[in-house]
């Protein structure tokens, strides 16, 4: 750990910026920092052994993820430079920061951004960066396997898609058989990097669910104001690219600000009225809240895509989780958004092997999967500092690695479904 940290100014340096690429608010905030440091005429580099400094924007938000990024340091640190320095930055310093303290790294939490200057100011303050990612800028720091595109070598394709997405491995089977598996599989799958550019819109949130470790790193909920996000698309506009709005939930954007969700939306439409919007994790609590507004925002707004965190198919389930929704009404709500917008992709989130969670819960989360277009699976695991670590009636792992198979297989057949049935495109 770096007890003293020496302001160096007018200085260029190589830097490593390593993101993670499942979260977007990771993936906007490597975005910050890529653009801070271009701004402050350093060079970002993909060699480790080059680089004078190797940004690590953490993730905590799982057990796996938590230990991904400890072993990444540990990688970082035996190939890198001798006196090249390692800072950890983001979710994990806060979540964690024990675990971190006797590594030789640097922790800066994303309250103490500020931090970075200390680092690499000459003329941009890192404040001052806005929190966006054009498509460009994702794809430079993004670096991993190309991502499955049907359109090429279906048997490479194949290939990466049962290493990659285990969700579309019954699928795959109809690739080469069915132009319109290929196609709608192109559409469900790729709502996503490709064609997304990204702006937050708020961080922190007004929950507290009691597996999760989000809030201690990022706190309470910050909205940011509605002209703001607005210069942010001008900046950003392509009418061939959707526009992701990203918070840790969006459905509470606001509530700070006397506004809501869906008058941004509303005024982003306004402004941009051929503009796909997509929406980055949405509490099923806000649909139940407000089913009628929420209906007739996807029928008048071009809504590409959604993620709404069921989290369980069974309101026991979701009440232990400290999360306030019947699961059954959400689910009418989704069906009705469907009906009035049936191009808009329904994503959603299931953590199995919850405790407490008995074989009927398990079987209503399944069975919630069918109202998606698309649900992903996350096995769950007690995180320190929670109170589902202490909630009784535990499930093993076997269960766990059991049911999580389960859902898989299940959710094959219902992707296959999907992708046989899913309307042609017509935005």
């Amino acid at each position: 750990m770096y007890y003293i940290i020496l302001r160096i100014t007018m200085q260029s340096y190589k830097v490593l910026v390593d993101t993670s690429v499942k979260c977007l608010s990771n993936i906007v905030e490597s975005s910050r920092i890529y653009r801070y440091l271009i701004e402050n005429g350093h060079e970002v580099t993909d060699d480790e052994s080059e680089a004078d400094f190797i940004i690590i924007n953490s993730c905590g938000a799982t057990k796996v993820n938590q230990d991904r990024y400890i072993n990444l340091f540990h990688k970082y640190y035996s190939l890198k430079e001798k006196n090249a320095r390692i800072i950890m930055f983001g979710c994990l310093v806060k979540i964690d920061e024990e675990r971190l303290r006797p590594l030789d790294v640097c922790l800066i939490s994303f309250e103490e951004s500020y931090k970075l200057d200390t680092f690499f100011y000459s003329k941009t303050k890192f404040q001052t960066v806005r929190p966006y990612c054009s498509n460009d800028t994702k794809k430079r720091l993004i670096r991993r396997k190309e991502r499955f595109l049907v359109k090429t070598n279906l048997r490479g394709d194949i290939k990466n898609l049962f290493l990659e997405n285990i969700t579309f491995l019954l699928s795959a089977v109809f690739f080469p058989l069915s132009k319109k598996v290929r196609v709608n599989y192109e559409k469900i799958s790729a709502a996503d990097d490709e064609k997304r550019i990204l702006v937050e819109i708020c961080r922190g949130c007004v929950g507290n669910c009691s597996y999760c470790v989000i809030k201690k790193a990022r706190g309470n909920i910050r909205s940011r104001k509605i002209e703001d996000i607005i210069s942010d698309i001008e900046t950003l506009y392509n009418p061939s690219k959707n526009i992701m709005l990203v918070a840790d939930d969006c459905s509470c954007y606001g509530l700070d600000i006397n506004s809501t969700l869906i008058e941004l939306i509303y005024e982003i439409n306004k402004r941009f009225p051929k503009l796909s919007i997509d929406l980055n994790y949405i509490n099923p609590r806000w649909l139940e809240k407000y089913p009628e507004k929420h209906i007739k925002l996807f029928k008048e707004v071009g809504i590409g895509a959604a993620t709404v965190t069921m989290q369980s198919g069974s309101t026991k389930i979701v009440k232990s989780m400290n999360r306030n929704y019947n699961t059954s009404n959400v689910i009418k709500i989704v069906d009705q958004i469907k009906k009035v917008s049936p191009q808009t992709i329904m994503f959603s989130h299931f953590i199995i092997g919850h405790p407490q969670e008995s074989t009927v819960d398990f079987l209503k989360t399944l069975s919630s999967t069918k109202h998606f277009d698309y649900s992903s699976p996350f096995i769950y695991s007690d995180l320190k500092g929670t109170r589902s670590a202490s909630l009784p009636n535990k499930k093993s792992k076997f269960v766990k690695l059991l049911r999580f198979f389960i859902f898989i297989l299940f959710t094959n057949f219902v992707m296959l479904h999907k992708l046989l049935t899913y309307p042609s495109p017509n935005r």
